[in-house]
């Protein structure tokens, strides 16, 4: 058959990585006999959810941009509300995805790969236009000098390769060895990854293949076939979720023995629960934020968003921040003066409404916010007066300096 289309089209010809290779080929890159990759690796529900907790938890904060002024050794901090970055990180990253749906991508790719790339769309006024991720898979990154990279990605419908310098992407990255390229906590802990999934092999194949009976019924001798079958007959009067719990009445003898779990299914329940917890030291989470509340110690909810907030989001939060700040924003030739991106996680550590308005109170007394500004962040409208800050901490100071200049 003739091709009538007379432009070919530009294919990619990189070489194959070693897990591809074994992928490929179906060979198992773990001890445990299971190849283990992100794909396979998500399989586990506690990777699932642990990815899922740390990637919605940071696709749900907003992240703004401000101008920092430093004057006389005070910073001051405006929200540049208007900017193009501003606009891509809370209002439209593209045209396919919504802000929320783009940083979860981002996270969701450098959780599970350990790099999450996005292409940078340069306008001619020198301000990012668009952002637009692609999957880890179609894109090969690659030194071509010191301190500079390029990116060869693949379009996944079409198939045309492109090429961008390092300027146009905003490449975000996990655990480094040679700063240039992540590690996932999937390549890392990749061993105990392959014992869950064996684990969970295991399990499979035992409701597949074993004999997983709750008790047994044995009689003295040997049943013809017109006695076991009035036996079974019998027994299916007890069956199902309506006869559960009802007492069997047997004849001819015969004995219902229940049968317990063995050491051994209690050992492989207990490595399940393990397997658990080892998750949830590779992501660096709470196993309460993985559903297993057998060993919680945390009083309250409160307190425990407190300790994810710390231990696992901040790290994560700090680094999505400076990669953006390093990728879209050029630093201010004004002394005094530079751009800071920030997550506000406010509300991943928002009190009750009894905690809330015990704090509003404290801080409208103290003259540190006024009225106004409390009923904002309760999502009110504005009152008339309600901007005025309150004196009373000074009459406290004056009482307060009188008592002393009596006592003296």
């Amino acid at each position: 058959m003739w091709n009538i289309w007379p432009f070919g089209r530009k294919t990619d010809q990189r070489s194959m990585t070693i897990d591809e290779f074994l992928a490929m080929a179906g060979i198992p890159n773990t001890g445990s006999g299971e190849y283990v990759s992100a794909g396979t690796a998500e399989s586990l529900p506690a990777v699932m959810n642990a990815v899922a907790v740390i990637s919605e938890a940071v696709a749900t904060m907003p992240c703004y941009l401000y101008l920092v002024r430093n004057d006389n050794g005070r910073e001051a901090r405006e929200w540049l509300s208007n900017h193009p970055v501003d606009f891509l990180l809370n209002e439209q990253p593209n045209n396919c995805q919504t802000p929320y749906q783009f940083k979860r991508t981002m996270m969701r790719h450098c959780l599970l790969n350990g790099n999450a790339y996005a292409v940078i769309q340069w306008g001619r006024d020198g301000q990012p236009q668009s952002l637009h991720p692609y999957a880890p898979g179609a894109v090969v990154p690659e030194r071509i000098g010191e301190h500079k990279y390029k990116y060869t990605i693949t379009e996944p419908f079409t198939g045309v390769v492109r090429t961008y310098l390092q300027e146009e992407i905003l490449h975000l990255r996990y655990s480094t060895d040679d700063g240039f390229l992540g590690r996932s906590p999937i390549t890392i802990c990749r061993e105990a990854l392959g014992l869950g999934l064996a684990q969970q092999r295991h399990g499979a194949s035992i409701m597949k293949d074993g004999m997983m009976a709750a008790g047994i019924v044995k009689a003295k001798e040997w049943l013809d076939s017109t006695n076991g079958k009035k036996a079974l007959d019998a027994l299916e009067r007890y069956k199902g979720a309506r006869n559960a719990g009802k007492t069997p009445i047997l004849e001819g003898g015969m004995e219902y023995e229940q049968l317990g779990m063995s050491n051994q299914d209690a050992e492989w329940l207990a490595s399940r629960r393990f397997s658990i917890e080892d998750i949830a030291r590779m992501f660096n989470v709470s196993p309460i934020f993985l559903q297993e509340y057998s060993n919680s110690t945390y009083s309250n909810f409160s307190e425990a968003s407190r300790a994810f907030l710390t231990m696992t989001m901040r790290p994560w939060l700090a680094n999505f921040e400076q990669q953006i700040k390093s990728a879209l924003l050029v630093a201010s030739p004004v002394p005094g003066i530079r751009y800071q991106v920030e997550f506000d996680s406010a509300d991943l550590l928002r009190a009750t409404p009894t905690d809330r308005y015990a704090t509003y109170e404290r801080g409208i007394k103290n003259g540190i916010i006024n009225p106004n500004e409390a009923r904002e962040k309760e999502g009110m409208p504005p009152r008339e007066g309600g901007d005025e800050y309150s004196q009373a901490w000074k009459q406290e100071v004056k009482i307060s300096n009188d008592n002393k200049e009596g006592d003296e």
